[in-house]
């Protein structure tokens, strides 16, 4: 594949969407990010991973956006996932979202002016472009490590935190999803 455009993979994409969480090819990352939100709107905060083609812990992310929708925490774990990617100046990356929604944005032509979110997705769009990244879609069971960092998240109040290494409480489900058991 080549890397140096940007491929848009929607829910239209050769990729079987699974229950777990699976490597991607040989030679890539893969960014696995999430959004939370206790209401829609209410509290909200993201979180996100990258693993390399072997399942192993390369660095993760959490942050507290304050009070968003639901849409809104999705679209900024993904925003900050692609800000660390151009910071680690990571190459052939494959990013996961178990938002439909914030995929079809970013993926489809055409977001009204007035949508609240614009601004943002237009980041998105040119960050996807720029560093060659591609996104699929991931059943929210093959998405639950970033689930739990954007739960983490939400339990402390800074808007950007990044891990070096995995947190403790994610070692069993690292495990796991690098032995393809699925979640449950």
């Amino acid at each position: 594949m080549d890397d140096s455009h940007c491929r848009l993979l929607a829910l239209q994409s050769e990729i079987p969407i699974v229950g777990y969480w699976r490597p991607p090819v040989p030679g890539w990352l893969k960014l696995n990010t999430d959004g939370s939100s206790l209401g829609n709107p209410g509290p909200s905060s993201y979180g996100g991973i990258i693993r390399d083609d072997g399942g192993a812990w390369v660095c993760g992310y959490v942050g507290n956006i304050g009070w968003d929708s639901t849409l809104g925490a999705e679209l900024s774990g993904i925003s900050m996932g692609l800000r660390l990617i151009r910071a680690m100046e990571f190459k052939k990356v494959v990013i996961e979202t178990d938002s439909q929604a914030a995929l079809l944005l970013l993926t489809v032509d055409g977001v009204h002016d007035s949508h609240p979110l614009k601004l943002l997705i237009e980041d998105c769009r040119r960050d996807l472009r720029e560093l060659g990244c591609y996104m699929v879609h991931v059943k929210r069971d093959g998405n639950h490590c970033a689930d739990r960092m954007a739960k983490i998240g939400g339990r402390q109040d800074r808007d950007f935190v990044f891990y070096d290494d995995a947190p403790p409480m994610l070692f069993r489900f690292l495990e796991e999803d690098a032995a393809g058991i699925l979640f449950n």
